[in-house]
């Protein structure tokens, strides 16, 4: 009889000996959704792939689907914003106002690539991974498998794309039941994402969390923040007429190939990356505060996929800044930063030029307004 704390600590081979066990009592398997996948999936025949689709392609098409099949209006630098995300982390947080469809973008993006997105609600009880993995139930003396656990299981059997959906992922610590996740998602090789429970990697899954900023819900930490991919949805869709647009079949293989082809092809400059090291040589003298080898290489991933989207090299540095760096200027005393804010916006006129970096500009003289 164990526990869900206990149950959480054993590894994938004392969980398969459990399992062995009780196989031998009864002939059934404590894991019952991921036998059934075992058995709905062995005649799978995979469907014929659109491996031809290209990165604005995919951008433009999503947004056109979005609206003319769910009546949802997206802007279109907010698609390409979100698409460059997944070239950089498997985290992307979807934060904001509530009612500016944050959810509703998730969701939209697993109908377009014909897999409905997972969507695990985060609840505030929430403290640990057995809330999203499931746990060893004593009484059944069965494993209570969670949709995720089955569709990670379900993931190592196909190529599609799988988004999971943390809806409202602030309501609990995500340090807390996201831990595992967050040291997974950190190995260098593919072949270290395991979870104990499930003996397979699963490169095709990405998680999408939605996370409002009120007094309902937890700040969202730096080790968190590091890790993701925020991306801001502060005002509502504007709606505009779109053909009818079909949902696409791509295969997570292929949509990684787009974007680490984009990666290639549009590689940051070097005189942009020199201005980076500038800037952030600045940021630490003047306010303490350093950039990190974490964030310059999500950099270098996602402006050229967000480039390869259509956006620009700028647009793409300028969104970094805003929502990777500057952001963590909220945890100093802004009172003693407030006087140096005008000096760090001129520097960045130098650097880059009075017309670029508005959305790094006006996040800095809103933080001054908060004092």
């Amino acid at each position: 009889g164990l526990n869900p704390n206990e149950i959480s600590e054993l590894t994938g081979e004392e969980i398969e000996s459990l399992n062995n066990g009780e196989e031998e009592d009864t002939g059934e398997s404590r894991f019952y959704k991921l036998t059934e996948i075992d058995h709905l999936w062995a005649d799978y025949v995979p469907p014929v792939y659109d491996n031809d689709i290209t990165l604005p392609e995919f951008c433009e098409r999503f947004r056109l689907f979005a609206c003319s099949q769910l009546g949802l209006y997206y802007d279109i630098k907010l698609i390409r914003l979100f698409v460059a995300a997944f070239a950089s982390t498997r985290l992307i947080i979807l934060q904001g106002i509530s009612g500016t469809g944050k959810t509703s973008l998730a969701y939209a993006f697993g109908k377009f690539v014909n897999n409905p997105s997972i969507v695990a609600s985060v609840q505030p009880s929430w403290r640990d991974r057995t809330e999203l993995f499931g746990y060893f139930n004593e009484f059944t003396k069965k494993f209570n498998e969670t949709e995720l656990l089955r569709a990670m299981y379900e993931a190592s059997y196909n190529e599609n794309i799988y988004a999971v959906i943390l809806d409202e992922m602030n309501i609990a610590r995500v340090e807390y039941y996201f831990a595992e996740m967050l040291s997974i998602l950190e190995m260098p090789s593919r072949d270290e994402w395991v979870v104990d429970i499930i003996p397979n990697s699963w490169p095709n899954m990405w998680y999408i969390g939605t996370a409002n900023n009120d007094d309902s819900t937890f700040a969202i930490t730096d080790k968190v923040y590091d890790r993701a991919m925020p991306i801001n949805i502060d005002t509502k869709g504007v709606p505009f007429d779109a053909p009818l647009t079909d949902s696409v079949y791509i295969s997570y293989k292929h949509f990684e190939y787009i974007l680490n082809a984009a990666k290639v092809q549009f590689v940051v400059s070097e005189e942009n990356l020199k201005k980076i090291a500038l800037l952030d040589d600045y940021v630490i003298e003047h306010f303490r505060i350093a950039f990190g080898n974490r964030i310059v290489k999500q950099l270098r991933d996602f402006v050229p996929a967000y480039v390869g989207t259509g956006g620009t090299e700028l647009d793409g540095l300028d969104y970094v800044l805003a929502r990777k760096v500057f952001r963590k200027f909220e945890s100093l005393n802004l009172s003693y930063i407030r006087d140096e804010i005008d000096g760090l916006c001129a520097y960045i006129d130098e650097l880059f030029g009075e017309e670029n970096m508005t959305e790094s500009k006006d996040y800095l003289r809103m933080l001054k307004k908060l004092v």
